[in-house]
């Protein structure tokens, strides 16, 4: 099993980075056995998608060699590699290309974002218009893998949330993933990073996903 944190706050020392934290090390502890890594926007370069749609275009075998020279850890689960996906690719030549490796290779998905005017940050919405090469591709139709969001904020927005888990639903259903579960951490993590009540849980079944 390989997880991936994806934090999608600007900040890298905020409370998402504090939760985060706390669910990797919490990974650790009961999966000793799972590998893990971690995804920061505040430490990764990622352009916003100029909608050129070269991603459209499949390419061919010979521009994908680099594949190849993946390590173990990063090859791309089967449902990923059975599709075309791997076809699509971005003309943006920045960090985007290893997040896509990572996101490829997760049999589970953890997505710790703050809420911003109900939505996600601008940073992680780049990350997230992005992935528009899976869009075009097939990954889609194949059996799509777990999503767990955690979302924090400081509290006293009356408007909610239910934007950013739109957003996140639709841009991660195209890379072939879907949404289980969302854990609900506003007004109940400090400034500090101090965890003060449990979150609300919310499940999701596999057809509104």
């Amino acid at each position: 099993m390989r997880r991936v944190i994806l934090i999608g706050s600007p900040r890298a020392n905020g409370r998402c980075a504090a939760l985060a934290r706390e669910l990797f090390d919490a990974c650790v502890d009961e999966c000793p056995e799972d590998s893990l890594s971690v995804i920061s926007v505040a430490s990764v370069e990622v352009a916003p998608c100029v909608g050129c749609d070269a991603c459209a275009e499949v390419q061919e075998a010979s521009a994908l060699a680099d594949e190849e020279e993946l390590d173990d850890l990063l090859q791309p689960t089967a449902s990923i590699a059975q599709s075309d996906a791997p076809r699509h690719r971005c003309v943006i030549d920045d960090d985007m290309a290893e997040v896509r490796e990572h996101l490829d290779a997760a049999d589970e998905l953890i997505v710790v974002t703050p809420v911003y005017f109900a939505c996600v940050p601008a940073q992680l919405k780049a990350l997230l218009d992005r992935l528009q090469p899976y869009y075009y591709s097939d990954a889609r139709e194949f059996p799509k893998r777990p999503v767990t969001v955690h979302v924090v904020g400081e509290g006293g927005d009356p408007h909610g949330f239910a934007p950013l888990l739109g957003t996140l639903r639709s841009a991660l259903s195209c890379a072939g993933f879907r949404l289980d579960r969302v854990l609900d951490w506003v007004g109940r993590i400090t400034a500090e990073g101090e965890i003060t009540a449990d979150a609300d849980e919310e499940l999701f079944d596999e057809g509104t996903a």
